[in-house]
């Protein structure tokens, strides 16, 4: 059999690892893993190990959560298509194309993949067999094991336009045919790499869809009719092969409605499937109670239509999935109420109760939101500090959806000192959406309190900042205790959290610096010695001040200058210490200059600097530049004077005697 060679795009780009072949070395053991109780996919790795489709570690150990490489998922499906005798012979045959170089192990595996059609021998030499294998690339070697009919559909996940276009029909046939699902909301995750706990559900699906049967002479499934607990015996009558009746082995693996059960949980009725190991004795034994309700609860993740029959796919908040379709006439109760079932949607918490294998009642789960900070994180639990101050402790399930700007993201993304809003059913954390939030640290210069809230605070850097802020803006002190808005003071030292809008949703008061501000004119100036300043304020009245050697001044712009560069004239915010020293001066405005615009027609660098513009009319205008004019360009960065171009556009400030002191490049 030969594939596409659309398909040879995915062999051309593995990368060259290989495995030890221990793994698939040995007969497969049906006996309890140590590492995979409570796991989700417990049961599908028991099914499978007692088929003898998948093995364990030594020491007991299956490693669930351990990557599938893609010699080893051919080799699975190999032996879950009955396969595994056939490939064994092949081991040393002699074939006229290339095995990949340096193979360890699994030869008679690639062959026998060449011949079931997933693999193509011109190519086979290219495959990389011990790169893992992501879950595109299995949906692909799945289509072609099973020859399924490409017309599968559309595809809706939302990550559909990552999925190679080579790979959709593929991809499509396969989720079609319920062999391997979606993820938590709605996406495909084309390029995420499959691990064993995944791939033992995908073969466990084949199974049960008639899709392939590995061990058909061992397997018996019909209706449990006696339990001798004594001698561990159990005796079912088998549709097809009559009365059985067969010994539990030392170590063996009982589910009875999808739980781990011990046999004294049975009862003569229950529907069971069971797989003897090659001693004849019970290994696996899968065990439905006959007309019981079975409940489980979890988070709705798609609803799709099969066979003319609606189904609902869970994920359960231990990471188990479930599938079945919803009986005629149910509707869902929602607070009491009764809703038609096309209320229902994806991403709905609800309680759902199946009896014989469909799903009669629906039930919302009553949610809450929790919105705060994290506090702390550990893999199980997720402390969070509630924005009304008090903390709580969430227990985090095995299906926890993480959210981020839209985007599905993983448990290990939540970081301490997120924000975040989290969906909580009974003390569990069933969905963390991380906020996008920003922080901006200042001290306030202005509060608006009337109609819409405004804050204008000022950074370390000297530059202003001025926002909005929600109405219900949440404010703490320095203590951590909730204060309102207008509690809050100029001078007070912040923390604002923004959200996508830029609006303020969080103050906290870090301190609050004990200084005054005082504004006025400036009417003159000491730089000698020891420094002063004097202003008047707009009564008039006039106050001179000392002025600290190491003070911090800032133009109207927010850039750094000298005290020295300060004018009489100029307009200023003084702060003040305990003992009225200046330690900080903020220029305002400048009243005693001109600004003039217009590009510049010719530049004099030599000797005295000058300038010539001419303005819109054409008007041209020279002007004599001081010696340390500021000169910026359109980015605000500083340039020399020489560095500017006749051509560019510029605004000039000029002083009382029109010589220039500054000038910018607006284009």
């Amino acid at each position: 059999m030969h594939r596409n060679k659309w398909f040879f795009s995915l062999l051309l780009t593995l990368a060259v690892i290989f495995l030890n072949g221990a793994v698939f070395a040995s007969e497969a053991s049906a006996a309890r893993f140590v590492d995979t109780g409570g796991h989700w996919a417990q049961q599908a790795i028991a099914e499978m190990s007692a088929c003898d489709v998948i093995a364990g570690y030594p020491g007991g150990e299956f490693q669930p959560d351990k990557n599938v490489t893609m010699l080893e998922a051919v080799a699975m499906l190999v032996r879950v298509m009955g396969m595994e005798d056939q490939a064994k012979v092949l081991e040393n045959e002699n074939v006229d194309y290339k095995m990949p170089p340096n193979l360890l192990w699994g030869k008679g595996y690639l062959i026998m993949g060449v011949q079931m059609g997933m693999l193509d021998k011109d190519y086979l030499n290219q495959l990389q067999p011990g790169t893992p294998a992501t879950r595109a690339e299995v949906a692909v070697l799945v289509f072609h094991a099973l020859n399924l009919d490409p017309g599968g559909g559309e595809l809706s996940f939302i990550d559909s336009g990552q999925i190679p276009q080579e790979y959709k029909a593929c991809v499509a046939a396969v989720v079609n045919k319920r062999i391997m699902l979606g993820l938590p909301g709605n996406y495909f995750k084309p390029s995420d790499e499959i691990n064993r706990g995944q791939m033992a559900v995908l073969l466990a699906r084949l199974l049960e869809n008639n899709f392939s049967d590995p061990c058909p002479e061992r397997r018996f499934n019909g209706t449990l009719s006696s339990i001798d607990l004594a001698n561990g015996i159990l005796g079912i009558q088998d549709d097809k092969h009559g009365y059985v009746n067969k010994k539990l082995a030392i170590d063996y693996d009982l589910f009875l409605d999808g739980k781990k059960a011990e046999p004294a949980l049975l009862k003569v009725g229950d529907k069971v499937n069971m797989i003897l190991d090659n001693n004849e004795q019970i290994a696996y034994v899968q065990a439905l109670r006959q007309s019981a309700a079975q409940i489980f609860k979890g988070m709705v993740d798609s609803i799709y239509i099969s066979d003319n029959e609606k189904y609902l796919l869970i994920i359960g908040f231990d990471g188990s999935r479930i599938s079945y379709p919803v009986a005629e006439g149910v509707g869902i109760v929602d607070n009491g109420s009764q809703k038609d079932i096309s209320y229902l949607s994806e991403g709905k918490f609800v309680e759902v109760k199946v009896i014989d294998s469909k799903i009669t009642e629906i039930n919302f789960l009553s949610t809450g939101t929790i919105k705060g900070r994290v506090t702390d994180v550990s893999s199980s639990v997720l402390t969070v500090r509630k924005n009304s101050g008090s903390k709580t402790k969430l227990d985090i399930p095995d299906n926890v959806v993480v959210m981020k700007g839209g985007e599905v993201k993983k448990y290990s993304d939540v970081e301490e000192d997120n924000q975040v809003e989290v969906t909580v059913f009974e003390d569990k954390a069933l969905k963390i959406n991380i906020l996008s939030t920003s922080e901006l640290e200042g001290i306030i210069k202005e509060l608006d309190t009337s109609g819409t809230y405004g804050i204008t605070i000022r950074n370390d850097d000297g530059e202003r900042y001025e926002y909005e802020v929600d109405d219900d803006v949440d404010v703490y002190d320095k203590n951590g205790d909730d204060i309102d808005f207008d509690e809050l003071d100029t001078g007070d030292q912040v923390v604002l959290e923004l959200d996508d809008d830029d609006n303020v949703t969080r103050i906290e008061v870090e301190d609050r610096d004990d200084y005054d501000e005082v504004e006025g004119e400036i009417e003159e100036l000491d730089t000698s010695g020891t420094m002063h300043i004097t202003i008047s304020d707009n009564d008039g009245s006039e106050e001179r001040y000392e002025v600290d050697d190491d003070v911090d001044v800032y133009d109207k712009n927010g850039d750094d200058i000298d005290f020295d560069e300060l004018d009489t004239g100029d307009q200023v915010t003084l702060e003040l210490d305990d003992d009225d020293n200046v330690t900080r001066i903020e220029v305002e405005d400048r009243d005693d200059y001109d600004e003039v615009e217009g590009e510049i027609e010719e530049l004099d660098t030599s000797g005295t600097m000058h300038i010539t513009i001419s303005d819109n009319d054409g008007n041209e205008e020279r002007y004599e530049v001081d010696d340390d004019v500021d000169v910026y360009d359109k980015n605000g960065d500083d340039i020399d004077f020489d560095e500017l171009d006749t051509g560019d556009q510029v605004t000039l400030e000029l002083d009382d005697d029109d010589n220039v002191t500054r000038i910018e490049v607006v284009e």
